[in-house]
């Protein structure tokens, strides 16, 4: 017997762990997967037809980080934030593309969210995390 696991169900596997983010302007994003390993960071949003709130990737230290589009079907933009969780740099992203985008100076933290939504939420740049939970 062959087991299937329907799509939302293998997503919530492979991303078990979710975040809140909340900024300094008050906005808050909730049920955010957390990738915060080669693997998961390697996987990011290709593939998905519905990205949902996105996806906050995360390292130890801060570093230039870099991303890529391949296999990713959706529009998005990706923030960087830098290690006290200030948002330093917005690029758009575009589906498919192989062209790698570079954070300016080290990052800690991306959020990736659809192309857009950091302009619809008021995210600019200096905006700050000020609350980082995971469960």
């Amino acid at each position: 017997m062959k087991l299937v696991l329907p799509f939302f169900l293998f997503l919530q596997l492979l991303y078990a762990q979710t975040c809140m983010l909340e900024f300094d302007n008050g906005f808050k994003i909730e049920k955010l997967p957390l990738s915060n390993t080669p693997e998961k960071r390697q996987k990011g949003l290709s593939n998905m037809d519905d990205i949902g709130a996105g996806m906050i990737f995360t390292w130890d230290e801060a570093k230039i980080l870099s991303f890529w589009m391949k296999e990713t079907k959706i529009a998005l933009s990706i923030g960087f934030f830098d290690k006290n969780g200030e948002l330093f740099q917005i690029e758009d992203l575009k589906p498919y593309s192989l062209e790698l985008r570079y954070s300016k100076k080290e990052a800690k933290f991306a959020l990736e969210l659809k192309q857009g939504d950091f302009a619809k939420h008021n995210i600019t740049i200096g905006t700050k995390i000020t609350k980082f939970a995971c469960k």
